[in-house]
């Protein structure tokens, strides 16, 4: 793992803020004298001599709700909510571990990791402003203490509208949407947003992703995201680039990928799905690649290819992820 590759995924720099990373990586720790690969998150750790080293975060098979946390036992209502949303929903009294003071918290779950995280309310900060939402203080209030704000328009910078609560995420620092209960309204909202698009805005794009000579052309942007030069040289060399993080039309979290299809004579796009729980709106056929790509399920075709799977594929469809196939991963933590 390098700094570069931390870059280009947007980890670093939520790393720099003393977040996690929001994206696994591959690691390959040295435990009792053997290397094991496994996915985890990365931290940076100030240490009491003024260094600063990585620190790991392993993905767990399951959280841990059953122990006491800082001083707190959840209730079953309190796992239920934490597994559902990945938040407790209200705030807690826990126990600081260097100090013993006991400080009012919100809590939540990393749907990646399954690490338990708090912070204060104190120490929780609140934009007045989100996306288009101007916040009064009493709604501040309730997202800082860990409530629900129910049913919001939400409406991008780039466009995309739809409705969802919102709630703030300990473990990614900030108000996030969850749009699963409204799917019936999201979709009746794209559909109102397709009939009022002009018609032709698709077929201009049709058929000039190539030059004259039949190479494909260079793509500036992607879903409005610049792309970089290396970027763009990969894209034009026919491989799978990540175009960076960003939200689907319903409003979920991932990460966004492009690659050329020489098939279909444009470039596709794949999208990874980071919270699982709260993807709303995918097809049956792209089943297989969000349960690989996001819950680190396998299938026998599919258990060691480490790219994204691209739209409905459930087998390798090339001959690098043939012989990743053939690989063997190694036990996981």
């Amino acid at each position: 793992m390098t700094r570069q590759q931390l870059e280009q995924n947007g980890d670093l720099r939520q790393m720099i803020y003393n977040h996690k990373s929001p994206n696994l990586v591959r690691i390959a720790p040295v435990l009792d004298g053997q290397r094991i690969e496994a996915d985890a998150k990365l931290s940076f750790k100030h240490n009491p001599d003024g260094s600063i080293t990585l620190s790991p975060h392993f993905m767990k098979s399951r959280p841990n709700l059953e122990q006491e946390y800082r001083g707190y036992t959840f209730t079953e209502q309190d796992k239920a909510q934490l597994r559902k949303t990945g938040n407790l929903g209200k705030a807690v009294d826990l126990v600081d571990p260097k100090t013993g003071e006991v400080q009012k918290c919100i809590v939540s779950l990393d749907k990646l990791t399954n690490e338990i995280e708090s912070q204060t309310v104190d120490g929780t900060y609140i934009k007045p402003k989100i996306a288009n939402i101007e916040l009064t203080m009493r709604e501040i209030g309730i997202l800082k203490n860990g409530g629900i704000l129910p049913k919001k328009f939400v409406e991008l910078a780039d466009g995309r509208k739809f409705y969802a609560d919102l709630q703030y995420s300990v473990e990614k620092r900030d108000v996030g949407f969850n749009s699963e209960p409204y799917r019936k309204e999201n979709q009746e909202l794209r559909n109102k947003d397709a009939q009022t698009q002009a018609p032709e805005g698709d077929k201009q794009t049709q058929g000039n992703w190539l030059d004259k000579d039949g190479n494909i052309k260079r793509l500036h942007q992607w879903c409005k995201i610049p792309l970089d030069e290396q970027k763009q040289a990969d894209y034009m060399a026919g491989k799978l680039v990540r175009v960076g993080e960003s939200k689907d039309k319903f409003g979920n979290d991932c990460i966004i990928y492009v690659q050329f299809d020489p098939q279909k004579g444009q470039p596709e796009t794949t999208r990874e799905y980071p919270d699982r729980s709260k993807v709303v709106g995918i097809a049956e056929e792209s089943k297989t690649q969000l349960s690989v790509n996001n819950d680190g399920q396998t299938n026998e075709a599919t258990k060691n290819i480490r790219e994204p799977l691209r739209k409905g594929q459930t087998e390798p469809n090339n001959e690098t992820q043939q012989k990743e196939q053939k690989k063997s991963k190694g036990p996981r933590i």
